[in-house]
């Protein structure tokens, strides 16, 4: 037997568990969707809390965090970053000094908007070989993982 084939043989085992499986599609998908992501010119940490104060309007940094599901370090580099870039500014609270809100700009605005449309041809790119009946029991399934 070769060695290519010996260690075939060898991981087969390994790569047939589903944890592999499972592992290994997460992994895929992962860097698919950020290359979608990067084409667009964010990450997904930005997408995040471009998306968030898209659909919830302007939060406070600690606000903006939780709805983005963020570590409170990650959205302070994240919203300087976005805010370099025009797409949100920051303002000290009127109503308590020491807190920061976020607000998408007009410019931010359309960059959210426009990042469904990259959303979708991610989730199409990862899942368009499954039928949508496919889809929703692989989601259903992974619910029950999770």
């Amino acid at each position: 037997m070769g060695a290519t084939k010996t260690m075939q043989a060898l991981i087969a085992p390994l790569t047939s568990l589903p944890t592999w499986i499972l592992s290994s599609a997460a992994t895929r998908s992962h860097q698919a969707l950020q290359a979608h992501l990067a084409r667009a010119g964010v990450n997904g940490y930005a997408y995040r809390c471009l998306t968030s104060l898209a659909a919830l309007g302007q939060l406070s940094q600690t606000e903006l965090g939780n709805a983005a599901s963020l570590d409170p370090r990650d959205v302070t580099h994240t919203v300087r970053d976005l805010e370099a870039r025009r797409l949100v500014s920051r303002d000290s609270d009127p109503q308590h000094g020491r807190r920061v809100l976020v607000t998408l700009t007009s410019e931010g605005g359309e960059v959210a908007a426009g990042l469904a449309s990259v959303m979708a041809q991610a989730q199409a790119q990862i899942f368009g070989r499954l039928s949508a009946q496919e889809q929703s029991t692989l989601l259903s399934l992974l619910a029950r993982v999770g």
